[in-house]
């Protein structure tokens, strides 16, 4: 009888110890796994902050250092580099590589994450997490945790990739998100919702030279300036001159022409430094965006 209730007492002892390290175990994820809402800035909220998104001339350092980066050296503020390269301004209609990669990240959509605050989309697919570099990883957690309410400035750099893309600039319905004009309105006005007391800096395509794809993805041996090169939609001035349309239609918008500041054409593209390949700029390309940005910044604050 004495053994019987041993028994029963081991068997009592160990149910509640397995219940108990199951608990503790559920605490310590919950605890491990639970952040809070906001997490940037954090610190330093003193400093002016400015949201970087847009395409790979923000995105990239190439052997350099970032346009943002850049930046906070010259001047006292915080900068979030959310820039992804690749990405457009636009819903692209046809598919094409890796689309749902541009898709999830291009501004049509990436405002639409910011405005609700849900991210799930991203993380639901655990092949793009697990295959998605570090980079991507650091700029979800930012976008996730930053607090938009604290933002002074957002930049929005695109263009590149939608005269690449061949997107219609325009279109019958002015927020057709299928059209670079109609992405961009939808975007601004969304960022605004979350980010009241931002301005919305809207950054023009710079210049780039155009190259022919086949279909075998083999590029064409000579490329050809954007400036004369139309895409059957317009040329890299036309998407330059919508987007400063766009801009003139919100008060708290400002436009920086990158195509006329930054002096970069077909005479100096070939000048060591200030192109990385057709279209990403080189450091000397980078400093003279930062330098067009910087003096832009300079004549807002000195309002």
């Amino acid at each position: 009888m004495k053994e019987e209730k041993k028994g029963k007492n081991r068997i009592l002892i160990m149910v509640v110890t397995i219940v108990s390290a199951m608990l503790t175990l559920g605490l310590f994820c919950f605890a491990v796994s639970a952040k809070p809402e906001v997490i940037f800035p954090a610190i330093e909220q003193e400093k002016t902050q400015i949201l970087f998104l847009g395409d790979s001339n923000i995105d990239y350092s190439f052997g350099g250092t970032e346009i943002p980066e850049i930046i906070m050296q010259r001047i006292d503020v915080t900068a979030y580099n959310c820039a992804i390269g690749g990405t457009c301004a636009a819903k692209g209609t046809e598919p094409y590589e890796r689309n749902n990669y541009y898709s999830m990240f291009s501004l049509f959509n990436l405002s639409r994450m910011i405005e609700t605050g849900d991210f799930t989309v991203m993380k639901r697919n655990r092949r793009f997490m697990d295959s998605s570099s570090s980079d991507i990883k650091s700029k979800l957690l930012i976008l996730e945790h930053l607090d938009y309410s604290a933002m002074d400035y957002v930049v929005l750099h695109y263009g590149m990739n939608d005269y690449f893309a061949g997107f219609p600039i325009r279109g019958e319905d002015p927020k057709d998100e299928r059209t670079y004009q109609g992405a961009l309105r939808c975007a601004i006005e969304r960022i605004h919702k979350k980010c009241p007391q931002a301005q919305i800096i809207l950054s023009s395509i710079t210049y780039c030279r155009y190259r022919e794809v086949s279909k075998d993805g083999v590029e064409a041996e000579e490329s050809f300036s954007g400036l004369t090169h139309n895409n059957g939609i317009g040329i890299i001035e036309d998407y330059r001159d919508a987007m400063k349309e766009v801009a003139g239609e919100y008060e708290y918008t400002i436009f920086l022409d990158n195509l006329s500041g930054m002096k970069l054409d077909d005479s100096n593209y070939s000048e060591d430094g200030y192109f990385h390949d057709d279209i990403h700029l080189g450091e000397k390309g980078r400093e003279l965006y930062a330098e067009g940005f910087l003096q832009m910044f300079s004549e807002i604050d000195g309002k």
